[in-house]
């Protein structure tokens, strides 16, 4: 599995840098082979997570680990469906350094894999963690256009670019919003059927409900109060260090029923 992995994180590096040239020098041969390399690496690291719910028999979330693993898979997979889907060739940018550094930090936390405690045996805590990283990398997706909207706004102002990443910002931060959503429906359910609560005053769940809060106010902003430039896209940029402080803050700096 671990080769696998490294394999991942060489793919998406040349990817990157594949990629990276291309923006500089625009030569098709380059923009293949980045697709290429980002397309071997997510299949790399898709065969590794294979391979951890093979030797362990459960999904690939029951740890620090396991959870740093499946975000990394997570984004890059969004990245790859957004070169595909729609041609953008500039998010991977940030979205991929993330991918990889959070694969890289896993390496330090990775511990062997074992079955689940009886509390983690339901598909309310699949669900409710699936959910929970997919929104993660849609919100890794808005917080790498508002940074694009922003380096573009340091050089050409109010050109097309700009307005583009912002549409990517909002309609990312909308669609993570919903799963996130979806999120903590299924963490409530998950909560009654272990503890016999839909809500506990803990640092996890406090902390997931501001996300929660948070990206709706910014959906209140831009949808309905038309609010748009610099102040959104630092507000979405804040945002991602939110969802950062809730993933790994809360369960390396506090006691929680979240911790791994």
């Amino acid at each position: 599995m671990k080769p696998l992995l490294i394999a991942s994180v060489m793919l998406y590096a040349a990817g990157l840098i594949a990629v990276f040239i291309y923006h500089v020098k625009k030569a098709a041969s380059l923009e293949l082979a980045s697709k290429a390399a980002l397309c071997a690496g997510l299949l790399s690291h898709s065969a590794a997570l294979a391979a951890r719910v093979y030797s362990t028999g459960h999904a690939p979330m029951a740890s620090m680990y396991e959870t740093l693993l499946f975000f990394s898979w997570c984004t890059a997979l969004l990245s790859v469906f957004v070169i595909f889907r729609y041609g953008e060739r500039a998010t991977e940018l940030v979205t991929i350094p993330v991918a990889v550094l959070a694969l890289l930090f896993s390496f330090a936390n990775e511990k062997p894999g074992g079955p689940l405690t009886l509390i983690l045996r339901t598909r309310w805590f699949e669900t409710h963690v699936t959910f929970s990283f997919v929104a993660y990398a849609f919100f890794t997706l808005a917080f790498s256009a508002a940074l694009l909207y922003l380096v573009y706004g340091a050089w050409l102002p109010n050109n097309a670019e700009q307005k583009k990443f912002e549409d990517i910002a909002a309609k990312a931060v909308m669609w993570g919003f919903g799963f996130f959503s979806a999120s903590m429906f299924s963490g409530a359910v998950w909560g009654y059927l272990a503890w016999g609560a839909y809500w506990m005053w803990e640092p996890k769940i406090i902390w997931s409900f501001i996300v929660w809060f948070y990206y709706a106010g910014a959906m209140h902003a831009y949808y309905v109060r038309q609010w748009r430039g610099k102040g959104l896209a630092f507000a979405t940029l804040f945002g991602f260090f939110v969802v950062l402080f809730t993933y790994l803050g809360v369960s390396m700096l506090m006691k929680s029923s979240h911790s791994f």
